[in-house]
């Protein structure tokens, strides 16, 4: 495989030759894939871009590519979109260029990527992984409870480390179908959006230990800001993927505006219907009539569901619509059945039989209904294209 390594640079022109000679001592015991290094550089005002020049004339597999400082993610997607269309990359590497970052360890991730993996994380907070113990206490604190932050808000307790700057990814069908144009974040905060990115669609992730190190020869680029910017940001994203859930309620709070008017709606126009008998059962006006408003409720979700909360997914052929409206109608039975057993477990249970109480129950019934809608829906009505 071709693989780039990119270093995003700005005044590292102390650091930057140890760091390119520590990649080109390890990449020759990696067998089977070609190793180049893009050097990002910021227009840096330390004259790091002629050092970098100077070591392409040693190493060919160097390459510098300039430009206006706008960020450590910026920085980055710059060399990805460049490492992607004029360096033709199957796997693309973060790495700083500050010797934070082994090198040493360059084969344990592409041992990853040989088995199958897609995203490579070198995290910090695994056993094997480890922060400099020259960090002061806030720093330290800041850094691990904000990863926790992270996975709890983004519900990914599988990952330990989200804003780690070491990793190696997979470029066909994962990092090439991102819009890396509009990210969230083109500072720190970054790393967080683009891993979010790599789990909606699927990749096979792994977190591999690092022993992060201390910078060289500068100070830490982190700040209270970056702090804030990563929380920005993992509340947004959490926005973002809450955002078909919250639509899914929208639209069963629309159908049950439509089955209850629809319900008081027959009753007002057929006053004189007194039921009616079905395969020799008997079946009430208010329950033929409930039963017809909920189906109106029932069609209607799902084409609002099919257009609007599952529009990336939507059903269009007509034959398909046939084939999956059926469907939608016996897999909803599923939330009418939860919220029913809600009711009668939770009396019975517990012998409590008030109007509050079953107002608990009910609303209990239906939060549990829409979540076994929400993966119905997801899962087989409309599968997420990811």
């Amino acid at each position: 495989m071709n693989v780039v390594i990119v270093l995003p640079t700005y005044n590292e022109r102390e650091s930057i030759e140890s760091t390119i000679n520590g990649i080109e001592e390890v990449i020759p015991k990696i067998k089977k894939h070609k190793f180049s290094i893009l050097v990002v550089d910021d227009n840096s005002p330390d004259g790091t871009s002629e050092v970098v020049k100077q070591i392409s004339k040693k190493f060919k597999n160097v390459f510098l590519l300039s430009g206006e400082k706008k960020g450590l993610g910026w920085a980055y997607i710059r060399g990805f979109k460049y490492a992607m269309k004029n360096m033709k990359a199957d796997v693309l590497f973060e790495m700083d260029a500050d010797g934070q970052h082994d090198p040493k360890i360059l084969p344990n991730f592409m041992e990853k990527i040989d088995a199958g993996f897609d995203y490579v994380i070198g995290a910090r907070y695994i056993p094997g992984g480890s922060v400099p113990k020259e960090w002061g206490t806030h720093r330290k604190l800041v850094s691990y409870f904000g990863n926790l932050f992270a996975r709890f808000v983004l519900w990914r307790f599988d990952l330990t480390d989200f804003t780690t700057g070491y990793k190696a990814s997979r470029v066909k069908g994962f990092l090439d179908s991102i819009d890396l144009d509009n990210l969230l974040s083109y500072k720190f905060a970054y790393k967080i959006h683009l891993l979010i990115e790599f789990t909606q669609r699927r990749a096979k992730i792994i977190e591999i230990p690092l022993k992060f190190g201390l910078r060289e020869k500068q100070h830490s680029k982190a700040s209270i800001n970056t702090f804030f910017e990563q929380l920005r940001v993992v509340l947004i994203l959490r926005y973002r993927l809450s955002k078909r859930f919250i639509n899914v309620c929208i639209v069963g709070a629309i159908g049950a505006s439509i089955q209850f008017f629809g319900y008081f709606g027959l009753k007002a126009i057929f006053a004189n219907f007194t039921g009616v008998t079905i395969f020799g059962s008997y079946i009430s006006e208010k329950g033929f009539f409930n039963l017809i408003a909920t189906e109106i409720a029932i069609v209607t979700n799902f084409f609002i569901n099919n257009f609007w909360t599952f529009k990336d997914s939507k059903i269009t052929k007509f034959t398909a619509v046939l084939k999956k409206l059926p469907q939608f109608n016996i897999l909803v039975c599923g939330s009418l059945v939860i919220q029913f057993l809600v009711l009668e477990i939770g009396t019975r249970v517990t012998g409590i039989d008030t109007h509050f109480f079953d107002f608990v129950l009910i609303s209990f019934g239906i939060l549990l209904g829409l979540i076994y809608n929400f993966f119905v829906y997801k899962k087989i009505i409309w599968r997420v294209k990811k």
